[in-house]
């Protein structure tokens, strides 16, 4: 994530909540970053963190045009009704030449081992996801369309990520599952196989 932060850079992080991921970047010299999500309890996580909050939608942000360097949108246009109008405002913010960081389910959204598709998708609808995810073709065609292109694409959540996970929800011992989810999410970026969301690295054109 740091390589895609430059110095003294302004860094919007739109559906951060807590700011889990920003926290570890803000240590990057002179980078500004502030929150932005519409969960008060979250923001106030954010906050003790030492991030700068704003309570504010998605759709509506309350910058002008042309603000950001940066914007991070990770797992939020499938939670978002008009998911079209969300990629438009974030490209308005961002500067020309600017980077989005974005992550979404594929079109099948996030599956799990020895579950079948109707409890699949309850659990998918349970977290609040209006759509099950979008192909890279629909992701290609709605960044286009709001003048935003990809340049760099990638997946994580792979079969052992969506496994370890599940046991650790159904676990009595969370905190010790937990550990192990974390340590097998460093495995990531070198496991691809049967990952389902998409990492996709946009720039403003």
């Amino acid at each position: 994530m740091k390589s895609v932060v430059k110095e003294n850079s302004v860094v919007l992080d739109i559906g951060g909540f807590d700011g889990y991921i920003s926290d570890k970047i803000k240590s990057v010299k002179g980078v500004e970053i502030t929150i932005i999500d519409l969960d008060r309890a979250g923001l106030k996580l954010a906050g003790e963190k030492g991030l700068k909050t704003m309570h504010a939608s998605v759709l509506e942000l309350p910058y002008e045009s042309n603000h950001a360097d940066l914007v991070l949108c990770f797992d939020l246009l499938e939670h978002v009704e008009g998911d079209r109008g969300a990629v438009r405002e974030i490209s308005r913010v961002l500067k020309k030449g600017g980077t989005l960081v974005l992550t979404t389910p594929m079109e099948k959204g996030v599956t799990f081992p020895f579950l079948d598709k109707d409890r699949t998708e309850k659990i998918n609808r349970g977290w609040g996801h209006l759509r099950l995810g979008y192909s890279l073709e629909e992701l290609r065609k709605m960044l286009l369309d709001s003048g935003l292109e990809i340049r760099r694409k990638s997946r994580y959540f792979n079969l052992l990520s969506r496994f370890i996970y599940r046991f650790t929800f159904i676990s009595k011992a969370f905190r010790l599952r937990w550990s192990v989810y974390e340590a097998i999410l460093k495995l990531e970026p070198y496991i691809k196989f049967g990952s389902q969301v998409h990492i996709i690295e946009a720039k403003k054109i």
